[in-house]
């Protein structure tokens, strides 16, 4: 019996030193891996549709900005290319302007979210390059369309952008894209806005500066053994995916992004007016800036067609289901008079980008965005409403507009009397 006993517990003692060294093997081949490949084994969960190139950063002013002065490469799966992307010196796409901006420098920036920066896209073929080129053909002036497009940014963050950043570039043209993700953005950020008596945004500090951010147990442990580390993360990936494809087939708002797309008064959504309501006050700044304002409009691919987008992980990481097709169009409608009562200047995009048999081809496969004849055809829409519409260098006669000092006793337009109900669609 005691021969027996002591048996089992030599039996015990070896199992269990065999998994110590097992378990030490593999920490120590898990460390080596990381050295030399200069890789990590806790892999994000699916794609980051919002940055791909981890090139954002937290910002005191307006939330998150582009690193300045930075270079990245993106793996375009649609293209089986990589797209080299540089941003200049003061965080934007693009090569460095000139400040202050050249007398016979007509300026354009275009202000807007990720789908403006398109980091797949290569320059040649952005929506930006294509439109200067457009405007470049009929005018007698240098033409300049400068990419602000900045990963998770929403009208609230991109008027703070242009108010603090931007207007030093001295634009004669700004253009600011509503993506129909704002929305969802601005329920994230609002909350952490500083604001005037008036309620105009002066700063939105990330949440990241300024909270304390306690040291937990696991995350000691997790810094030292790597396992550990490997282990937590492979588990709650897979729960954060568990969680993503309960919200993409939920309608739930609060955990939807896009689910209010199929309300059919979509201008009672409360998050919704929420995000429109810094057009406004960009658009006022801009005026009292004589800086001509435009707002533009695109469909996303769900809101085309089911098949639009559907590379693996895309649309799940956005938030929508595989199948999903949010096809009202009475979103644009709404927007449409939002401009119109608001005596904003609007381009829909969704005319050009929605109808036909090839819509698709209008939209990446691998990523939430468009694809080089999608940039084509918005940039063709644009530059000819602009040729139509807008005084430059194109009409004659043409005088150049300096910038002049903003005029802040000038009165804030009321958002309450920007009507949603009323009016024509332009």
């Amino acid at each position: 019996m005691f021969r027996a006993g002591l048996t089992l517990m030599r039996r015990v003692i070896f199992a269990a030193c065999l998994l110590v060294l097992l378990v030490c093997g593999a920490e120590v081949g898990v460390r080596v891996y990381e050295g030399v490949t200069g890789d990590t084994v806790c892999r994000p969960n699916d794609v980051d549709c919002g940055d791909p190139l981890k090139l954002t950063v937290p910002s005191w002013s307006f939330y998150q900005e582009l690193k300045p002065s930075a270079f990245a490469r993106v793996e375009c799966r649609d293209t089986d290319s990589e797209i080299e992307l540089r941003t200049n010196s003061i965080g934007l796409r693009g090569p460095e302007p000139a400040i202050p901006k050249p007398p016979e420098v007509f300026r354009v920036v275009v202000i807007g979210d990720e789908t403006i920066l398109a980091p797949e896209t290569p320059e040649s073929d952005h929506f930006c390059t294509v439109l200067q080129n457009l405007l470049q053909q009929q005018s007698r002036s240098k033409v300049e369309v400068i990419n602000a497009g900045v990963p998770g940014h929403c009208p609230l963050t991109e008027y703070l952008l242009f108010k603090q950043r931007l207007m030093s570039l001295q634009p004669d043209l700004v253009m600011l894209h509503y993506d129909w993700s704002d929305a969802a953005d601005d329920r994230k950020i609002r909350r952490h806005a500083r604001c005037d008596a008036n309620k105009v945004p002066q700063s939105c500090p990330n949440s990241k500066l300024i909270a304390v951010k306690k040291v937990r147990p696991q995350d000691v442990w997790r810094q030292q053994f790597r396992l550990v580390d490997w282990g937590l993360s492979t588990v709650g990936n897979e729960w954060k995916k568990k969680l993503e494809r309960q919200t993409a087939i939920s309608r739930d708002v609060d955990t939807n992004p896009y689910a209010w797309l199929r309300e059919e008064r979509p201008q009672q959504n409360v998050a919704f007016r929420n995000s429109v309501r810094p057009i406004v006050d960009l658009a006022q700044l801009c005026r009292s800036s004589q800086c001509p304002f435009v707002l533009l409009t695109s469909p996303k691919p769900w809101q085309v067609s089911a098949k639009c987008s559907r590379g693996e992980g895309v649309r799940l990481a956005a938030g929508v289901a595989r199948e999903a097709c949010f096809s009202s169009r009475e979103p644009f409608n709404v927007l449409a008079r939002f401009a119109q009562n608001a005596k904003i200047p609007f381009v829909d995009g969704s005319t050009v980008m929605t109808p036909g048999q090839d819509a698709e081809a209008n939209f990446l496969r691998h990523a939430p965005r468009w694809s080089p004849t999608g940039h084509r055809r918005f940039a063709e829409l644009v530059g000819n409403y602009i040729i139509e519409n807008a005084s430059g260098p194109w009409n004659v006669p043409y005088t150049p507009q300096n910038v002049q000092p903003v005029n802040h006793s000038e009165p804030r337009e009321n958002l309450s009397e920007v009507n949603f109900n009323h009016g024509k669609q332009q």
